[in-house]
């Protein structure tokens, strides 16, 4: 589904442009700088540079890129447009983008590159996000080190004024996300106790409770180390089987 949305992203670019210019040939030029560049030739890839001090994006990840897709856009006069689509190797489907750009080709030389997409790993945003919180708050956070599927996108937010972390973790293959929700605890667990709230327990004793019968998402909250922490997974679009269990393994994992 990623994949299918990002060439939707990359299809829109190119209608864009195309009442501008007229369709070209294909991408020679592109092609074998990329060919290059993944297999680390640097100094062969900038030979297809029309200024050889322009600076080629860095590749944020060592992992292997094996797919690579180009969209040509239609050209005007000696000056053609191509975005490129690279892939990790050994993805499941292809689906994890190593980085998306745009280069401009003219006189069969690139003259310009736009990142559009880096590729930057969902957990390096996460790890970015909880340093910031930490070292403005002075409290340490705990994340999950253990999810039920990849986490395949990422987002989040200060809120400086409750002093509030939210994480979002986004898990493609179970078309749904994990949410959770750090504050400082003003009150006892208890006092968030309600109808159908279920006591349950986490292996070092601290307390939990589930939000039972909640028809929008599998909920629950515990207290630890002077922070509240609320997690909830949506189930409106759950395409896999999950349970409150896989959500308390989740808490398990934090560290």
């Amino acid at each position: 589904m990623k994949k299918v949305l990002l060439f939707t992203l990359v299809l829109t670019i190119s209608g864009l442009l195309a009442s501008k210019y007229v369709l070209a040939e294909p991408r020679q030029v592109v092609d074998n700088f990329i060919n290059h560049l993944i297999k680390k030739e640097y100094d062969s890839a900038s030979l297809y540079l029309f200024d050889k001090s322009m600076k080629i994006p860095e590749l944020i990840e060592n992992t292997p890129i094996d797919g690579i897709n180009v969209l040509t856009t239609p050209q005007k006069n000696d000056t053609q447009i191509e975005i490129v689509v690279a892939y990790f190797k050994g993805e499941h489907g292809g689906e994890r983008i190593a980085f998306i750009w745009e280069l401009i080709v003219k006189d069969e030389k690139i003259s310009h590159i736009k990142v559009i997409h880096d590729g930057t790993k969902p957990l390096l945003e996460e790890a970015k996000l909880v340093k910031e919180y930490q070292l403005k708050f002075h409290r340490r956070v705990m994340v999950p080190n253990e999810y039920p599927s990849e986490v395949t996108s990422f987002n989040g937010y200060i809120d400086e004024k409750n002093e509030l972390l939210h994480l979002g973790y986004g898990i493609e293959s179970l078309h749904s996300y994990l949410h959770i929700t750090v504050f400082p605890i003003s009150l006892n667990l208890e006092q968030y106790i309600g109808n159908n709230t279920v006591h349950r327990t986490l292996k070092d004793g601290t307390k939990v409770l589930y939000r039972a019968n909640f028809d929008l998402a599998y909920e629950i909250r515990f207290q630890k180390d002077g922070l509240n922490y609320k997690m909830a997974v949506g189930k409106k679009n759950l395409s896999e089987k999950f349970t409150v269990d896989d959500l308390m393994q989740i808490a398990e994992s934090m560290k």
